[in-house]
């Protein structure tokens, strides 16, 4: 059978083409499966239309309206833009988990259809996504006990949630069952790295992540904290520092003290609000690790909403 291609992503800030995957013939029929993520995803435009990727969407509450974010649509790029743009604009903004309704009505006509369902969900360290999807799988496996589910609790986030999909995605065309690419990326939860870092403390305070009083004398003394989501996929703080070039310059270090030997991993860039600093983090990356694959992504409403405008990961 022809299998599907790997999307291939332009960045629309820098002209580079990133990822390139062709077209190859396999040698035995894979079996049917779809793979799903969520709203807690960072990806490129398109990227989920054009590998086939479900995207179960997320609601948010932006100034008493709901919206909602299905993450590699085609309007992505647009939809964030408008985002935190009303976020610097004072608008008010929370988020809400993935409902046990919602998993059913979009799981169930799958099922129905014969497929089965390979899912990379949000880190179940920074939501209560996990846990309510765990109750539909059980549901669901009642309902449809000849079908197969795998739920991976992929411990990422927003671009890291992204290359775990891309990897899946990858996984599958390289004609792997659903039982071994789940068991694939299960095994290497560890082996994604996330650091970021935030220019507007208040959202963090807002969220508990700091103290009210950090978040007071860190923006006078213009200081960024450094964040990571760790192993068991809750977000710490691992250090700080003074001004947007030297925390960038700290995601740089971080990247060249653990990317794999050949330097040919998957990186991506994700930026809240600020194309151009995204750009330019993507830039560094490629000086700092050549053979890398680099992807620049926009930051989910989903995420950004706890982040605020202005925060850059790698």
């Amino acid at each position: 059978v022809w299998l599907n291609t790997v999307t291939i992503t332009a960045s629309a800030h820098t002209g580079s083409t990133y990822i390139i995957r062709e077209r190859e013939e396999h040698p035995h029929i894979m079996s049917s499966y779809v793979i799903f993520t969520d709203g807690g995803a960072s990806m490129p435009a398109g990227f989920c239309e054009q590998n086939g990727v479900h995207g179960i969407p997320m609601d948010y509450l932006l100034n008493e309206t709901v919206y909602q974010f299905a993450p590699g649509a085609s309007e992505t790029e647009a939809l964030c833009a408008s985002f935190y743009d009303a976020l610097r604009g004072g608008a008010s903004v929370s988020t809400s988990q993935i409902t046990l309704f919602t998993y059913e009505s979009i799981f169930t006509p799958i099922l129905e259809q014969g497929q089965d369902i390979l899912y990379c969900c949000f880190s179940g360290g920074l939501s209560a996504t996990w846990q309510m999807a765990q109750q539909a799988l059980e549901t669901l496996k009642e309902r449809f006990p000849e079908r197969s589910l795998r739920f991976v609790d992929t411990r990422s986030a927003a671009a890291g949630l992204g290359v775990f999909v891309l990897q899946a995605v990858r996984n599958q065309q390289a004609g792997m069952s659903l039982e071994e690419n789940a068991q694939w990326l299960e095994a290497r939860v560890l082996q994604c790295c996330h650091w970021f870092t935030v220019s507007d403390l208040n959202f963090l305070k807002r969220g508990g992540r700091i103290s009210p009083t950090v978040a007071f004398f860190g923006t006078k003394l213009n200081i960024r904290p450094m964040l990571k989501i760790d192993d068991s996929g809750k977000l710490v703080v691992y250090g700080k520092t003074r001004g947007q070039q030297s925390s960038m310059n700290d995601l740089i270090q971080h990247l060249k003290d653990t990317a794999t030997p050949d330097g040919t991993d998957a990186v991506w860039v994700d930026y809240a609000g600020v194309p151009e600093l995204g750009a330019e983090l993507a830039d560094l990356v490629h000086q700092a690790v050549p053979r890398a694959e680099v992807t620049l992504v926009p930051l989910s409403p989903i995420i950004g909403a706890h982040t605020g405008p202005g925060m850059l990961s790698v």
